[in-house]
């Protein structure tokens, strides 16, 4: 009898035995599928996000992983001496991954003259003032002509020019500032804009607005800034909510750019009125220079390789800060249930060797008769273990080709129904505090994503039969069923026909 007809007549004359063994493979299938199924689903979903997710980064302070600590000791963890410095900075600049960056430094200067533009959807009416008769406007320093904003085209420059090297390079009072800002306040290119530098009595301080008045100035110093340039905002700002928004992109709008060696002056001579009017008082020259960062990459896919390499050269507690702050929920929540399906995996796999192993051993040592007779006619045992194996592998081949499709389809309406929930926890927990948190220099540089709506992110979670589903489907059932098989062959391998016979 040749070696097939010898494999048919076995599965059909063991029939019992066959579908055990099928219905085995096929519930041990049906978790498998399900679970690379929602591993596939949300590597898709994950893609999608970072395609609209703007290829940007900042290394800041690691406020999950201190929260973690927190947690865990009870003690806020101390960064005493971390800090990034521009050696670090420059370090992760030349990183493979990187386009282009930006180091500023930011600083506000004061004017009684001057007002801020305000938007209709601002939260805070134009007649609102912390500083009382002053109006605060915040200064950021660029370090080259072709500064990140500009090159990245961010903002265009519609009316003057941008900074020479020369400008840039040496202490000169000159400003590039937006179009609102400009008319609102009639200034044009070739105007002068004035501003100060108040040294405030902080001892006097005492927590209200009235604190802001002439008397407690304990020094100023004025600078008229020549406006060399005036942009248009191509900065599209949609974070969480339209007042939140508003408030970003008008802090942005009233932003003015300088050379960094302002900034740095301006430091200097806060701290050498601060020490003139109170020596004992902390002086800011001696701190490190806090420089803001922003790294623009190749790719979106780039970022997590990014991440661990700039952890590599920043001090610790400090990591790679992507623009999709408002994808964190999101993402918290996939990775939860990516983790959930790589255990169950992991699992389903380790229990379909064992159970596989045993029940083929155990259907084997059933037909040690039958196999004795084969090995008595001469039968060699490669050829038995094949025949076996093969009769094996057609029902494993039929059940795992059914539990494809059936774990697929229960994957689908579980795994979806725990995202869901899981999103809407994470969604009532943000509400729960109100929506605050700490702004990053991404958010506040206009880099940010906003989360996209609960329905859109199930809509794209898409649980379906792709290619690279069933590719590696068929691939880890085909090794689970061969690494089972092993014991059954050796076992083969070890009979003696005699024994059996007698």
């Amino acid at each position: 009898m040749g070696i097939l007809k010898r494999i048919t007549s076995s599965i059909g004359r063991n029939f019992g035995k066959t579908i055990l063994l099928l219905l085995i493979v096929f519930a041990l299938g049906c978790v498998m599928s399900g679970a690379i199924s929602v591993q596939q689903a949300i590597l898709n979903v994950d893609r999608n996000l970072r395609a609209a997710m703007p290829p940007v980064a900042t290394v800041a302070s690691d406020f999950a992983e201190m929260n973690r600590i927190y947690a865990e000791a009870g003690e806020w963890p101390s960064t005493d001496g971390y800090y990034l410095t521009l050696e670090m900075l420059q370090e992760i600049a030349a990183l493979p991954y990187v386009r282009d960056y930006e180091f500023f430094t930011q600083s506000t200067m004061e004017s009684r003259d001057i007002e801020r533009y305000v938007s209709d959807d601002a939260l805070v009416g134009g007649d609102y003032n912390w500083l009382g008769p002053w109006e605060g406007i915040t200064l950021r320093s660029v370090s080259r002509p072709d500064f990140l904003d500009l090159s990245e085209g961010r903002i265009e420059i519609v009316q003057g020019r941008t900074f020479t090297e020369e400008e840039i390079n040496n202490l000169t009072y000159v400003t590039i500032i937006s179009e609102d800002f400009a008319r609102i306040n009639n200034l044009h290119v070739g105007s002068t804009l004035a501003l100060e530098t108040l040294i405030w009595d902080w001892e006097k301080y005492n927590f209200c607005d009235s604190f802001y008045v002439e008397e407690n100035v304990l020094s100023s110093r004025s600078h008229d800034f020549e406006v060399i340039g005036i942009f248009e905002s191509n900065i599209e700002i949609d974070v969480v909510d339209r007042w939140i928004d508003a408030g970003i992109a008008d802090e942005l709008t009233n932003s003015i750019y300088v050379p960094n060696a302002v900034i740095d002056a301006q430091t200097t001579f806060i701290s050498e009125q601060t020490r003139k009017h109170n020596p004992d008082a902390y002086e800011p020259s001696d701190a490190p220079k806090y420089w803001r960062n922003v790294y623009v990459l190749h790719d979106s896919n780039d970022l997590p390789a990014f991440r661990e390499a700039a952890e590599s050269i920043a001090p610790p507690l400090m990591t790679a800060i992507d623009a999709g702050g408002g994808l964190g929920e999101i993402s918290s929540s996939m990775e939860s249930l990516t983790g959930l399906a790589a255990a169950i995996l992991w699992v389903a796999v380790a229990a379909a060797v064992v159970i596989l192993t045993l029940l083929i051993t155990l259907l084997l040592r059933e037909r040690r008769r039958e196999i004795g007779i084969y090995l008595a006619l001469g039968e060699q045992k490669s050829k038995i273990a094949a025949q076996m194996m093969t009769e094996v592998m057609i029902v494993a081949l039929v059940a795992i080709s059914l539990s494809l499709l059936a774990g697929n389809v229960l994957a689908s309406d579980i795994s979806e129904q725990m995202l869901r929930n899981d999103l809407l926890a994470g969604q009532s927990a943000g509400q729960g505090t109100g929506g605050f948190r700490m702004w990053s220099t991404m958010e506040t540089q206009g880099f940010s994503v906003p989360a996209p709506p609960l329905d859109e992110v199930i809509a794209s979670y898409d649980v379906s039969l792709s290619a690279a589903v069933i590719v590696t489907f068929f691939a880890v059932t085909a090794v689970v069923v061969l690494i089972a098989s092993i014991v059954p062959v050796l076992y083969i391998a070890r009979l003696n026909p005699k024994k059996i016979l007698l």
